[in-house]
């Protein structure tokens, strides 16, 4: 996930933010983990979102669209 992350510059989270946030959404429910074997060292923890999680992405998508719509048209102001 991290290696994931990386290639976004602009949206990368050192592990030591990005684990503690994985594990909230956890408590929140809105991601599950699980445990599997890796070919290259110990077994793996993975993560994958809940029904729960899916729909708070999808209400955030929802939101998120007007949400940079009204950044760009402040932005766009202030040139």
């Amino acid at each position: 996930m991290t290696a994931r992350l990386a290639l976004h510059p602009a949206l990368f989270a050192s592990e030591g933010t990005l684990y503690p946030l994985l594990s909230r959404l956890r408590r929140q429910l809105w991601v599950d983990t699980f445990w599997q074997e890796s070919s290259s060292g110990p077994p793996r923890r993975y993560y994958r979102l809940t029904p729960e999680g899916e729909a708070a992405l999808a209400a955030f998508a929802r939101a998120w669209e007007p949400f940079t719509e009204d950044v760009d048209a402040v932005l766009k102001e202030t040139r």
